[in-house]
């Protein structure tokens, strides 16, 4: 139990042992004084005769001497039932045995009956009752609400509706950074690091932290090179970099968006997916005139904003390849890499038509619910994207039908055979749409 927490507990068990003093004599009071409480009906019988009763009398001998003295008027006991009687002319009472008979015509009288008893004995027992059930009530309110006066610890949230406190950094995220961040949140694996929400302790404000995997130095000095390229992308369809840290460890902190391109279902409208398509190729157009390609472009790489703006994320391949992750090879995810991505030898170097490509395979999901090629091992995976032909998304829906040449084109299978640069695309799809993604341009 914290201290605070026990203080209110010996305060509670103080107030309950005081209301119990002082009740308690009340209650065991009401019967009289103790030694009164064991007395027997004879005891009783003889405190009440007079000095000279217990002599016996003489028959035919008058009890009542010549000269009588005044009686004088006995208290009644605890246990005696006081009955008015006929008070002599002399104003003197009597108080004798007989007092007790009950009229029954015996000779011999009873056993003295008759008890004096508080007439509300329970009523001291309820009040009891009634105060230690208050003080329980408000025992437990007083110890059920936690002092938020002080600062909470550096590793916890205290949020303003619940009285609960919750670990604000999950693992995998360095201790470190606790003092610049806090609300962290796991959000998922990008590239060469993992990514978490965070708030800024500063401003307040949700930003997402990128950290490397490992801490190895070819990790690091990777991880590195990427957020130099990225740092200097500052586009509207490109995720915003705020800073770059190596101390105390490795980090770079981005724009946060809760939304990807895959979690919507798909699929899309055709003015939707139109304009998705648009603000990705003049993303990568940016990038491209600076020397940048991606390399990897796929819906879970696609972040979105409120009103659906893409923004490009995870530039991580576009300065090295690394292990494999999910269905990805050599650095790459299988469904949307390009031909050259998988046959180098047979349709050369990677470059910015890899990009094209597989925006195109994007916007092929976009437009149909599924990817252009869809097979069961990673061999017909590879094999489908070197050799077979899509079906035209316009025949699984016809209402990109028109979108067919621009989608297609963009998924030749040599680069030679695609639009040469993104900013062909991004005007063909105008072209076909009549301006959709001007607001990205």
């Amino acid at each position: 139990m914290p201290p605070e927490r026990a203080g209110r507990a010996a305060v509670l068990i103080l107030v309950t042992a005081l209301l119990l003093a002082a009740v308690c004599p009340a209650v065991s009071g009401a019967g009289g004084p103790p030694e009164h409480s064991s007395a027997s009906p004879q005891g009783i019988e003889s405190a009440e005769k007079t000095p000279g009763d217990d002599k016996s009398a003489a028959p035919g001998q008058n009890k009542a001497r010549d000269t009588p003295e005044e009686t004088p008027t006995p208290l009644p006991s605890p246990e005696e039932t006081v009955t008015p009687a006929d008070t002599p002319e002399g104003g003197q009472t009597e108080a004798t045995p007989e007092a007790t008979e009950t009229g029954t015509g015996g000779d011999a009288p009873e056993e003295d009956s008759r008890t004096v008893t508080d007439p509300f004995p329970w009523a001291w027992a309820a009040l009891a009752l009634i105060l230690l059930a208050g003080a329980f009530v408000l025992g437990t309110r007083y110890l059920g609400v936690p002092d938020t006066g002080g600062e909470a610890p550096a590793g916890t949230t205290i949020f303003p509706d619940a009285y609960r406190t919750v670990l604000s950094h999950p693992a995998g995220f360095p201790p470190e950074l606790a003092e610049r961040y806090d609300r962290v949140a796991f959000v998922g694996r990008g590239g060469l690091g993992q990514v978490f929400s965070a708030v800024r302790r500063d401003d307040r404000r949700t930003v997402a932290v990128k950290i490397p995997v490992t801490y190895d130095e070819a990790t690091g000095k990777t991880f590195m090179k990427e957020m130099r390229f990225w740092e200097d992308l500052v586009h509207e369809n490109i995720v915003a970099v705020y800073s770059v840290n190596i101390l105390p460890v490795p980090f770079v902190e981005m724009e946060f968006l809760p939304r990807t391109l895959k979690q919507l279902e798909k699929p899309l409208p055709v003015e939707t997916a139109a304009r998705i398509a648009a603000g990705i190729a003049a993303g990568l157009a940016y990038a491209h005139e600076r020397g940048v390609i991606h390399r990897d472009i796929k819906p879970r790489n696609i972040l979105l904003t409120d009103d659906l703006t893409p923004k490009i994320t995870d530039w991580g391949m576009s300065t090295t390849l690394t292990a494999s992750r999910d269905t990805s090879v050599a650095g790459f995810t299988l469904a949307y890499a390009a031909p050259e991505q998988i046959a180098p030898e047979r349709f050369g170097r990677t470059d910015a038509r890899t990009d094209i490509y597989q925006l195109g395979a994007v916007f092929y999901e976009m437009a149909t619910g599924k990817a252009p090629f869809a097979h069961e091992s990673l061999a017909g995976f590879a094999g489908a994207t070197l050799d077979e032909q899509p079906v035209p998304p316009g025949e699984i829906n016809p209402d990109f039908a028109g979108l067919d040449r621009v989608i297609l084109q963009c998924l030749a299978k040599d680069p030679a055979d695609r639009y040469q640069s993104a900013e062909e695309v991004l005007d063909a799809i105008k072209a076909v749409t009549g301006g959709a993604g001007d607001e990205e341009s």
